[in-house]
């Protein structure tokens, strides 16, 4: 692909807002509710893409402390299951905000015609992962509702959306945002000049083969700013675990395992047992499973994903890369008779989404493995949102610090209300302020960056990206060591060496690809950088030659380019 160095235009806007989803509408919605003018800029269409958009699940659910079906719950309880479940790796004046405003974020969508559903005259609400109280609210559909409440209210309003526009990098002079970089629908260049910039664009989970995102989410957040000089926090710390990958892609959540299913290799094996230690049954690892979805190191269900990980590795797994599930004689009609037990609320819902995709789960297999979900960590926030760049804010995934080690179940969603509104809010704040520094020649430093991917090689992006995503789900998603993860950043330098001088790049189409492999790639070498520096196991992280908790480690890893040694180590006291 020739690069048109002279076909670019400019675009001018008060607040910018990048992505399409939960986080980055609502964002849009405040900002534009403090008079600021708002321009929203999605890689896809906005509220038709993005991870809220992308249903995994049976249903959506969404975290409110408001006594539904337990009175003694509060803001109070709930934010001590937040702090519990980070094991100390969470920023306690965020996780503060969260749960105060958790509330009015629900009241808020309901305005908007989102559902919750009831029970009878009260919300329908179970325990939701590392919770002590039933406050997971449930919404129909994952989170569609919500992505389409609010794409419809920002229609209303007429707030400016730019689809097909790709966000390539921000523009950073001296700590301050001055809007982004992007490539339209030509793949022709875009400067857009915003007084303030929200970054809302999700996670990274496309760095790993087993996902459960769609195509689009590929860290370009995280990259961009971290390369831009934004500071980074808990990126070793990652939502992984069982997901179906056949015969369709779904979470398989928490409460499926309390009816006691059957996993098998491909050979028909069982392959738990054999690496269970201490005389623990597997029955009390499939009771202690049924306690959360992801895979945490905190308790023994972590055998369920190590188990499931190591039979791949060792070439067990069928043709998918996943193992065998199935409830075959399993005989749990008592445990659903008890319609006070999470699995006799929700097995009927479950039952019928499986149903409407032709599986019978009384009879029929399915296949499983371990799949990436969400990143616990990102860039780092202020209560207001405001990264340590002027002028750059951040909700939703792509902001860390809400979270920890272990997020709750049903935190994310809440998450992105709650800071997604805020972020719009202080957006539109600082832009009243603004003082317009008249930079010149803002496209050189764009076309420098955009000219090392004109490669006429013979790779394709796509190979390239499934070659890293490979090396991901071996070293990186759940089992990790410091010989696995040191190959993998080598990997990555090499991967990233072939973008570079042996890719095919023709059309907008390959470019567009490679900037978000180009991503990815910062990315993973980010994750396997702070999980490698981690010499622990906490949470989610597991290093499988450090297999304890490490009290030693109480402290946030903050990846900062700028340091001298690419980050710095704090204590929750000195955040």
């Amino acid at each position: 692909m020739t690069l048109q160095d002279h076909l670019y235009s400019e675009l001018k806007t008060d607040v910018l807002v990048i992505g399409g989803g939960g986080a980055a509408l609502r964002a849009a919605l405040a900002a534009d509710e403090r008079g600021a003018e708002v321009l929203v800029a999605v890689k896809g269409r906005a509220a038709k893409s993005g991870a809220s958009y992308y249903s995994v699940a049976e249903v959506g659910i969404y975290n409110v402390p408001d006594g539904a079906v337990d009175p003694d719950d509060s803001p109070d309880v709930y934010l001590q299951d937040i702090l519990d479940g980070a094991l100390g790796m969470a920023d306690p004046r965020l996780s503060t905000v969260l749960v105060n405003n958790a509330e009015q974020s629900m009241k808020y969508l309901e305005k908007l015609g989102v559902k919750y559903e009831r029970e009878n005259d009260r919300y329908l609400a179970f325990q939701g992962c590392f919770s002590s109280k039933p406050r997971s609210h449930v919404i129909k559909d994952h989170f569609k509702p919500i992505v389409k409440a609010l794409g419809e209210e920002a229609t209303r309003r007429k707030i400016r959306v730019e689809n097909r526009l790709m966000i390539t990098n921000l523009i950073v002079r001296s700590g301050k945002c001055y809007g982004a970089y992007a490539i339209d629908q030509e793949g022709n260049s875009v400067v857009i000049r915003a007084k303030a910039t929200i970054l809302g664009v999700g996670g990274a989970s496309q760095l790993f083969e087993k996902n459960l995102y769609p195509g689009d989410i590929t860290g370009d957040g995280y990259a961009m700013a971290y390369r831009a000089g934004a500071q980074l926090v808990n990126m070793e710390f990652m939502q992984a675990g069982i997901s179906v990958t056949s015969p369709f892609i779904n979470l398989f959540a928490s409460y499926m395992w309390q009816g006691y299913p059957n996993l098998t290799n491909r050979n028909g094996d069982s392959f738990i047992e054999k690496n269970l230690e201490n005389d623990i049954t597997l029955d009390d690892v499939l009771n202690t499973k049924a306690r959360h979805f992801p895979f945490s190191t905190r308790d023994i269900s972590r055998y369920i994903e190590i188990s499931v990980q190591k039979e791949i590795n060792r070439g067990n797994g069928t043709e998918n890369n996943g193992v065998y599930l199935d409830y075959r004689d399993s005989h749990f009609e008592s445990i659903l008779e008890n319609k006070k037990s999470d699995i006799g609320k929700m097995w009927p819902i479950a039952y019928e989404w499986y149903e409407k995709r032709n599986i019978d789960l009384y009879k029929d297999k399915i296949e499983i493995a371990c799949s990436a979900h969400a990143i616990n960590g990102g860039l780092r926030i202020s209560e207001k949102a405001q990264s340590n760049i002027q002028g750059l804010f951040a909700a939703g995934e792509v902001a860390g610090g809400p979270h920890g080690a272990d997020r709750l179940g049903g935190n994310m969603s809440v998450t992105c209300q709650v800071f997604g509104k805020i972020a719009g809010e202080s957006a539109a704040e600082y832009a009243k302020d603004y003082t317009d520094d008249k930079l010149a020649d803002l496209y050189q430093e764009e076309r420098v960056y955009l000219h090392q991917f004109q490669g006429k090689g013979s790779l394709t992006p796509g190979d390239l990206k499934k070659r890293l995503q490979r090396a991901s789900d071996r070293h990186l998603l759940i089992i990790r060591h410091e010989e696995g993860l040191r190959r993998y950043i080598n990997e990555v330098k090499d991967i990233r060496d072939l973008l570079t001088n042996e890719a095919r790049i023709k059309d907008r189409h390959d470019l567009q690809r490679a900037l978000e492999l180009s991503n990815l790639l910062d990315v993973g070498e980010v994750m396997a950088t702070a999980a490698l520096l981690r010499k622990e196991s906490r949470g989610s992280h597991y290093r499988e030659d450090f297999p304890q908790l490490d009290q030693s480690w109480n402290k946030n890893i903050i990846l900062d380019n700028t340091k001298p040694d690419g980050y710095v180590l704090k204590k929750l006291e000195e955040l």
